[in-house]
């Protein structure tokens, strides 16, 4: 009876990875979306339309199965925080994404799971040891090299993406934190919720109306990959530990790479990429130590 409940831990692991790496790659064409589209149209504008649109993919997943429970929360504190935490960290984001190459945005944001593997001692209360510990440090070292503060020619808008890390590292804290209490479909609908009013304001005040179909879309699909983007990011955390799941977010910098190359001509310069290097690794680190501890718990037993 152990053995098979190990196994069927072991899968839903592994079933939790596969979904985070599905919702990078929505993430990762999320972004490069709105990098596409910021030159002619305003940045809330682009917010606004990834909230309102993911909305309404949402309403017409969810509701047949939901009905209008589906923006019956549990918790509905706890989500309406989650929400702003969200809000947040996407108009930060974008905003620098904006001013940024796609890699070098990436490789910024990819920090998040070292934090959230940080955090998730005082938050979680998941157990970090010393290991683990110096592979967040090594990350963080990754990331100065990839920020590079003081240097000359840095952009002031990397301190946009730092922020948006750090809003999306609490938002993805409490997802973990209130994932077995909250259907994942009812918590990706309020944060959608929550961006459609806070990012409503912002759009009116300047609004520019597609000039052509494809456009449309584009504006269309930022919906479309927010919605399904979430939805899956939620379900990941419902599958294992933060400090297991989160660190499979460095795809996103794969996605970004490609995409940049492929949209803009953009690849990252040196030091970017022996700072993503870096952060990668302490995050493939932090994975491999955690099932190294898995193991030991498991003979143990």
């Amino acid at each position: 009876m152990t053995d098979k409940l190990l196994e069927d831990r072991g899968d839903q692991v592994l079933r939790g990875i596969a979904l985070i790496c599905l919702a990078m790659a929505c993430f990762s064409s999320l972004n490069a979306t709105v990098k596409s589209l910021a030159d002619e149209y305003p940045i809330g504008q682009l917010i606004w339309a990834r909230y309102v649109l993911a909305l309404l993919v949402m309403m017409v997943l969810f509701m047949p199965r939901h009905g209008w429970n589906l923006f019956c929360p549990r918790r509905i504190k706890i989500q309406l925080l989650r929400g702003t935490l969200l809000f947040a960290s996407s108009a930060l984001y974008f905003q620098g994404l904006a001013h940024l190459p796609l890699p070098t945005a990436a490789a910024i944001s990819i920090c998040s799971p070292l934090l959230i593997t940080a955090l998730s001692v005082p938050f979680l209360r998941e157990p970090v040891g010393p290991r683990r510990w110096a592979a967040v440090l090594v990350g963080f070292v990754g990331a100065l090299i990839v920020i590079r503060p003081g240097a000359a020619g840095t952009s002031p808008y990397v301190l946009f993406i730092v922020a948006s890390m750090t809003s999306g590292t609490f938002y993805a804290l409490l997802t973990r934190k209130y994932a077995a209490e909250e259907n994942a479909e009812v918590s990706a609908t309020i944060a959608t919720v929550v961006g459609v009013l806070a990012g409503g304001v912002w759009a009116a005040s300047n609004w520019q109306t597609p000039t052509n179909l494809l456009d449309a879309g584009l504006i269309v699909s930022l919906g479309v990959y927010a919605a399904i983007g979430h939805w899956l990011f939620t379900m990941a955390f419902q599958f294992g530990p933060a400090a297991v799941i989160a660190p499979f977010s460095y795809m996103q910098l794969v996605g970004a790479t490609l995409f940049g190359y492929a949209l803009f001509g953009t690849l990252p310069d040196r030091m970017t990429w022996l700072g993503a290097a870096i952060i990668v690794s302490s995050g493939i680190y932090i994975a491999h130590r955690e099932r190294v501890r898995r193991g030991q718990l498991s003979r143990v037993k």
